[in-house]
């Protein structure tokens, strides 16, 4: 039982710590889903195999930081 309740402990204490960066994640979003257009993203996204893909990647760099 007390594992039970240390795991509980540590869990909350890490979804406390990233709570500030799951609200700015999610203001993100909701920045790009009201201001930016979605032939935007598709005409970006969608040239071809390789090209999406490091453009994806490139775009989702700066997220986590």
């Amino acid at each position: 039982m007390e594992l039970l309740v240390e795991v509980a402990r540590e869990t909350m204490a890490i979804l406390l710590d990233s709570s500030a960066y799951i609200l700015l994640g999610i203001l993100a979003a909701g920045f790009i889903k009201v201001y930016v257009n979605k032939d935007f993203i598709a005409r970006h996204l969608s040239d071809g195999k390789y090209r999406s893909v490091i453009k994806a990647s490139l775009f989702g760099v700066p997220l986590p930081l």
